[in-house]
């Protein structure tokens, strides 16, 4: 089995429920939008560890444990809306040139050399977190970064 991660869109009200138990968000992650669950997701799959190395801002929230996820960060909507500003001046080509003009500084990360051959494929996760993080500041929505 391996470990994949996805940002998930909420509302930035129901943010305060997770975090005064944090056991109810797997169930919640997993919910439908029409029964108060995310309103959009966006997956990394396995390229979570690489995507949170070269885009940090966003990650830039709060762990939250008890969750029964192998990691789990929160970003309020203040936070979403100062990440999506930062991530719109990421250029994800100078990005990806850094990645592969300097594998041995990478190498740690979890399926490294699988995106270093696989460069368009996390080119685009990279491209989709950039609109996801505006889509959801548009909204002033939280976010929950979840990795299982």
């Amino acid at each position: 089995m391996s470990i994949g991660a996805a940002f998930y869109a909420l509302d930035r009200y129901r943010l305060r429920a997770l975090v005064i138990d944090p056991s109810t968000v797997s169930d919640f992650l997993h919910s439908p939008a029409e029964q108060g669950g995310p309103h959009y997701s966006q997956t990394v799959e396995q390229a979570w560890d690489v995507v949170r190395t070269l885009m940090p801002e966003a990650v830039d929230g709060e762990e939250l444990e008890g969750t029964d996820g192998l990691g789990c960060i929160y970003l309020t909507a203040a936070h979403v809306e100062r990440a999506a500003a930062r991530l719109a001046q990421c250029d994800v080509a100078e990005l990806m040139g850094r990645f592969m003009g300097e594998p041995a500084k990478f190498a740690e990360l979890y399926w490294a050399r699988v995106w270093q051959d696989g460069t368009q494929d996390l080119a685009g996760f990279m491209e989709g977190v950039k609109r996801f993080f505006a889509a959801a500041a548009a909204r002033r929505d939280a976010v929950v970064f979840y990795i299982v």
